[in-house]
C-alpha cells in the first residue's frame, strides 16, 4: 500500500482541551465577518496580513519566506483578478501566518461537507450504520407467510439492488416459499411515524456541482431508496430495418410495464425519447423513436419518479429470483400500528458500512447525495420525524456552534454545498480544521476522510509532482465560478490549518485558480520541509494536474454504446452495481483527460515521516 505522511497527535489533553474552547471563537472575534458584496466596496485587492516574526522568532527565515511566496501568488497571476478570502495558521498553536479577506463571507462550496460529516459524527457517532428492515408475520413449517411483507429504511444512499438479493436470499435459506400477499413499502423512516412525500417530480436529483444548482432542488428525500433512485433503459435496434427496437430495463423484471413504440430504422441517425410513470401499482416506461440498425444502441439513466413503490418492486424482483413466489403486486402504505406484545417479527436485515467509513466517500469524493443524507439522518435521529433538510441543518448550527464557530461566521442551507446559499469566512473554516486537528473525539476520522493530495479523492491529480504530495489533506468545492481549498498540511507536529476561498472566477480560469491554489500550498509545505532540510529551492508554484473534478449527483443521462456487450461488460466482471458502474462509466468519460504529472526532482522526495 502506497506511504501516506500522518499527522501527529502527540499534544497534551491540556492543549486540546483549551484549543477545543477557544480556537474558532478567539480567531474569528478579531474582526467582524463581512458579506462578499459589502466587500466589493473595497478595493478589489484586499490587503493581506502576514505578521512579521520578531528578530528573534528561530523560524523567521522560513515564515518570512512562506508569506513572501503566498503574497506572490495571491497578488500575480490568476489569483490578483478575482475575490480571495484566505487564512494559514499553526495547527497546534493557532498561531497566524498569512490571511486576506479573511472575516469575508464567501461560498464554500463543497467545504460545506466538512461541516455537514462532523455533525453527523459528533450526533450519532463512528459506528453508526443505515438500517434497512424487511418484517412480516413469522413463516409457517411449511414455508409460507401469511399476509404482507413490509419493506422499511431510513435513508441509506449505498442501498443497491444486490442488498435487496442479499435479504431474499436470507429468507429462502429460512426456508420460506412463499409470500401470501405483498411487499409493501413504508414510506416512513425507521422509527418515526411522520411520514415525507415522495410524488413524481418531488424528488429529483441535484445536478453535477460543477453547475449553478437552485437551493430549491435540493428537495427530502424519502427514507427508503434504491440504486441512487435510478433505473438503466437499454434501447437496442431489432433484428432488422423495420423491426421494433429491443428495450431492457436494469434491473429487470415484470413489475416494470414496458410500452415499446420505438422502431429500428436503417441509416438513420437514432433519436428515442424515454418517460417514466406511475400506472397502478406498475412503473411504466414509454419509449417512442427510432434506433438506428447501424448504432449498437442508447443507454439512458432516468429517475423513478416514486421511489418507494420502485424499492417495493425492486424487493419483490429479488424475492422471485431467489425462488420465493409473492402473490401480489408491490404497493406503499404504513406497517399497520403494532402492539408491544405483536410487533412484527425481523425477518431480514442490512445495514450500510459504518458512518466512519460513509465520510471518505463524501469529503474524499465530494458526493452530494450521501452528505445530504447522512446530515438529513443525523437531524432525524436527533429530532425524531422524517429526515429533512431543515432538521439537519439546525443539527449542523447547534454542533458547529458548540465546537465555537460564532453564528455569523457561517451561514448554512443544506450539507452538501450545492446552491449557492452557503456562506463561511476563511477565517471560521480554518479556525474548524484547526479544532477538529486537536479534538481526539471526531478529529481522527474527519481528517482520515479527506482527500490527500496526490494520491486519492478529488486532489488525486492536483499535487502530483509537487513538495506536498502525500503531505496535505483537503477539502475541495467546486461550483461556477467558484474554487475552494481548505485542509492541512505539514508532516509530523509541524502542521499548517488553512483555507482558501475564491469567488468571481471567469471564463476557464479554474483550472489556473486551482494550480495557484496548489502552489500556495506548495508555499505552506516548503516552510515544514525547511524546518529539518534547511533553505531549499524549490519551485512552490509547480501545481502538477488540476484537471480531476468533483463527482457528484449528475443529472439524468444517455450515450451512445458501441455494442451490446459494453454496457453490461464491466459491471458483470467487476460484480459492480449496474447503475454505479454507469456512473463511474460516465465519469471516466466526462472528466478531462490528466495531464501528465511533472517529477519532482530528487531533492523534493521526502521519506514519510509521523504518525497519522
Amino acid at each position: 500500500m502506497r506511504a501516506v505522511t500522518r499527522f501527529s497527535w502527540g499534544i497534551s489533553g491540556a492543549v486540546a482541551l483549551l484549543a477545543l474552547s477557544s480556537p474558532i471563537a478567539a480567531s474569528s472575534a478579531r474582526s467582524a465577518p463581512k458579506d462578499s458584496a459589502a466587500a466589493d466596496h473595497h478595493h478589489h485587492h484586499a490587503a493581506d496580513s502576514a505578521p512579521e516574526p520578531p528578530a528573534d522568532d528561530r523560524d523567521r527565515d522560513r515564515i518570512v519566506r512562506m508569506q513572501a511566496a503566498l503574497r506572490e501568488i495571491l497578488r500575480g497571476g490568476v489569483l490578483g483578478r478575482v475575490r480571495v478570502g484566505m487564512k494559514v495558521i499553526e495547527a497546534r498553536t493557532g498561531r497566524l501566518f498569512f490571511s486576506n479577506r479573511e472575516s469575508t463571507l464567501m461560498d464554500p462550496a463543497s467545504n460545506q461537507k466538512v461541516l455537514a460529516t462532523t455533525t453527523a459524527l459528533m450526533r450519532l457517532g463512528a459506528d453508526w450504520r443505515f438500517r434497512t428492515e424487511l418484517t412480516g408475520l413469522a413463516p409457517t413449517p411449511d414455508g409460507t407467510i401469511v399476509g404482507d411483507v413490509y419493506l422499511r429504511g431510513n435513508g441509506d444512499p449505498t442501498f443497491r439492488s444486490g442488498d435487496l438479493d442479499a435479504m431474499a436470499g436470507a429468507l429462502a435459506r429460512r426456508g420460506v416459499r412463499t409470500i401470501a400477499g405483498a411487499v409493501v413499502a413504508d414510506p416512513r423512516r425507521i422509527g418515526a411515524d411522520e411520514p415525507i412525500a415522495d410524488a413524481e417530480g418531488a424528488d429529483e436529483e441535484p445536478v453535477d456541482a460543477t453547475e449553478d444548482t437552485p437551493p430549491g432542488n435540493l428537495s427530502p428525500r424519502v427514507p427508503l431508496v434504491v440504486n441512487h433512485g435510478l433505473m438503466l433503459i437499454r434501447v437496442r435496434p431489432g433484428a432488422e430495418p423495420g423491426a421494433p427496437a429491443e428495450v431492457i430495463t436494469t434491473p429487470a423484471d415484470p413489475s416494470f410495464a414496458i410500452h415499446n413504440g420505438a422502431v429500428t430504422k436503417a441509416k438513420r441517425r437514432s433519436r428515442v425519447t424515454v418517460r417514466l410513470s406511475v400506472n397502478g401499482s406498475r412503473i411504466q416506461i414509454d419509449v417512442a423513436g427510432r434506433v438506428s440498425a447501424e448504432g449498437g444502441g442508447i443507454v439512458f439513466r432516468r429517475r423513478v419518479p416514486h421511489q418507494a413503490l420502485y424499492a417495493a418492486s425492486l424487493m419483490r424482483a429479488s424475492l422471485q429470483s431467489a425462488g420465493i413466489t409473492v402473490r401480489d403486486d408491490a404497493r406503499v402504505a404504513p406497517t399497520p400500528p403494532q402492539k408491544a406484545a405483536h410487533v412484527l417479527p425481523l425477518l431480514a436485515v442490512h445495514e450500510s458500512a459504518p458512518l466512519g467509513i460513509l465520510l471518505r466517500k463524501i469529503n474524499k469524493d465530494s458526493d452530494n447525495d450521501y452528505a445530504e443524507r447522512v446530515l438529513e439522518a443525523a437531524g432525524a435521529e436527533v429530532y425524531g420525524g422524517a429526515p429533512t433538510s431543515d432538521k439537519g441543518v439546525r443539527l449542523l448550527r447547534e454542533v458547529i456552534g458548540e465546537l465555537g464557530l460564532p453564528p455569523g461566521s457561517y451561514v448554512p442551507k443544506n450539507g452538501s454545498g450545492l446552491g449557492h446559499a452557503n456562506r463561511i469566512t476563511a477565517d471560521a473554516m480554518s479556525a474548524l480544521l484547526r479544532t477538529l486537528y486537536l479534538d481526539p473525539r471526531v478529529g481522527p476520522e474527519i481528517l482520515q476522510s479527506l482527500s490527500v493530495g496526490g494520491v486519492d479523492g478529488t486532489t488525486r491529480n492536483r499535487f502530483k509532482g509537487t513538495i506536498a504530495a502525500e503531505r496535505v489533506r483537503a477539502k475541495t468545492g467546486t461550483l461556477h465560478g467558484k474554487s475552494c481549498l481548505s485542509g492541512l498540511v505539514g508532516d509530523g507536529s509541524d502542521v499548517l490549518a488553512f483555507s482558501i476561498l475564491v469567488e468571481g472566477i471567469r471564463g476557464r480560469r479554474l483550472a489556473e485558480v486551482r494550480g495557484a491554489q496548489v502552489g500556495c500550498v506548495n508555499a505552506m509545505m516548503r516552510y515544514v520541509y525547511e524546518a529539518s532540510e534547511g533553505p531549499r529551492a524549490i519551485d512552490v508554484a509547480r501545481a502538477g494536474s488540476a484537471t480531476d473534478l468533483e463527482t457528484g449527483g449528475a443529472s439524468e443521462g444517455e450515450e451512445e454504446v458501441p455494442t451490446p456487450a459494453t454496457a453490461t461488460g464491466t459491471a458483470a466482471q467487476s460484480h459492480e452495481d449496474p447503475i454505479d458502474a454507469f456512473m463511474r462509466k460516465q465519469r471516466e468519460n466526462t472528466a478531462p483527460a490528466s495531464a501528465p504529472a511533472v517529477p519532482a526532482p530528487p531533492a523534493l522526495r521526502i521519506p514519510p515521516r509521523g504518525i497519522w
